[in-house]
């Protein structure tokens, strides 16, 4: 039966809601500006009614739960987009380095050293009995072989610096991993309790956020709170333990392996995965063009020049001028640096005769790549644009992704972020809740006092 204790009963019970209202309330104001952070809600209901002579009469209101707002699909919308910017991101950097090693155009780059390398041999064909004239031959080939090994080294050292930066990605990734599946314990560990975690989600949320940036992730989450976690289809996290990932160069690539697994894993993704392609396919195929354009001047430059002659008595002919192949080891051929009388002009062997410094000279222009289309400065040229290309590509999906991902957040943060003036407006209605709450006790104390001096 209804009662003065009844009413008390609603009242403290109110208080006490209206007190953990203002609890939750102060913590979201406390946390506005904390990275991660959810907005936290009080759900109030009404507690069961008393069945009476007169009906059912309520009984005042109970604190139902306190919980995120938190939308998981926006989530995984903001993982996704983050993956994809991560890899842009990595993608322009790197290719931004390549293009400061080439250095084009300028007066110091491979393009003006091959320019100048055909000019010395057009001079030469004006005078080609000058022993100056050869020296200048020397001086601009051995700039241009200069220039080719330089251009290589800077790429191979690019190469050496993403084995470091994959290895270091690899390693932050293990350790979120880790922590990912020590938090994820935990959540389960409270939530069997009947609690909901916010906080400790917030972290794992954070963690996973940033792990989507590094790699292409998969979440899956149970009716316990529990998650699992992949990269590339592999499973790296639960709250079973995580798995370790190591990076190494095989075959001359590099490959991230899962501990116990014995194929690596191919669908990386963003930054790591970023890294994993420059390393594997982009830089190699820069380095492969590299290599054909030397390989392609030194066996051109080769063939018309053993068949001319150079100085002397009788004059010397069948020289090679370079020797190597690639960009590397292209290098002015030892025996001619030594004597450059070796350079040939000639073309018959008569004094005076410029023929072979003119047929090396238009080597310039003749067409030797791309099935007789392309010629070396051409071929030159094609690939500094195709870089320049990639570096446009990777700068357009950076910012496109850059774009995509702060809307994203913009959303998330619309739903899950702490709105202060909303927060304010909840202090002020559950101040008054308890202010009124506090009245009734006042009142139903008045009404025992009444009751006391009745008696």
């Amino acid at each position: 039966m209804a009662g003065l204790s009844t009413i008390l009963e609603i009242a403290r019970q109110s208080l006490s809601a209206q007190r953990l209202g203002m609890d939750v309330t102060g913590h979201n104001i406390a946390n506005s500006g904390s990275v991660g952070y959810t907005r936290q809600r009080l759900d109030l209901t009404a507690s069961d009614p008393l069945h009476t002579s007169d009906g059912f009469l309520g009984t005042g209101v109970q604190a139902e739960h306190i919980g995120r707002i938190r939308e998981q699909f926006i989530d995984a919308q903001v993982r996704t987009a983050s993956d994809a910017l991560g890899n842009a991101s990595t993608k322009q950097t790197i290719l931004s380095q390549v293009e400061a090693a080439l250095n084009e155009p300028s007066d110091s780059g491979l393009s003006s050293a091959l320019n100048s390398f055909f000019n010395a041999f057009n001079d030469l064909s004006i005078h080609p009995e000058d022993t100056a004239y050869r020296t200048v031959v020397l001086q601009k080939s051995a700039l241009l072989t200069q220039s080719f090994h330089q251009l290589s080294a800077n790429i191979h050292q690019l190469q050496g610096d993403l084995l470091d930066n994959a290895n270091a990605k690899v390693s932050e990734i293990n350790e979120l991993t880790r922590d990912i599946s020590v938090l994820d314990n935990q959540i389960v560990s409270a939530s069997g309790n009947g609690d909901d975690p916010g906080d400790l989600k917030d972290q794992r949320d954070v963690k996973l956020d940033r792990l989507a940036q590094l790699a292409k992730v998969g979440v899956s989450e149970d009716k316990a709170g529990s998650m699992i976690v992949s990269i590339g289809g592999t499973m790296v996290a639960s709250r079973a333990g995580s798995v370790e990932l190591s990076a190494a160069v095989v075959n001359g690539q590099i490959a991230v392996t899962a501990a116990g697994a014995t194929a690596p894993i191919t669908a990386l993704s963003g930054e790591l995965g970023g890294v994993v392609e420059t390393y594997n396919k982009t830089l190699p195929g820069y380095l492969n063009a590299l290599d054909r354009l030397a390989g392609a001047l030194a066996q051109q430059v080769n063939t018309v020049h053993a068949s001319g002659y150079g100085l002397g008595n009788p004059p010397s002919t069948g020289v090679d001028f370079f020797t190597g192949t690639t960009a590397s080891d292209l290098s002015v051929n030892p025996a001619v640096t030594s004597d450059p009388s070796l350079i040939a002009a000639s073309d018959d062997g008569r004094a005076g005769s410029n023929g072979t410094a003119r047929s090396i000279a238009a080597l310039s222009d003749a067409p030797v790549f791309d099935g007789g289309t392309t010629s070396i400065p051409k071929f030159f040229a094609n690939l500094v644009s195709t870089i320049g290309s990639d570096i446009n590509a990777a700068s357009t999906t950076q910012q496109t992704q850059e774009l995509v991902v702060n809307q994203l957040k913009t959303q998330r943060d619309s739903v899950s972020g702490v709105s202060v003036d909303e927060e304010m407006t909840n202090l002020i209605q559950y101040q008054r809740a308890f202010d009124a709450s506090a009245r009734i006790v006042t009142a139903v104390d008045q009404m025992m006092q009444t009751i006391i001096q009745m008696v």
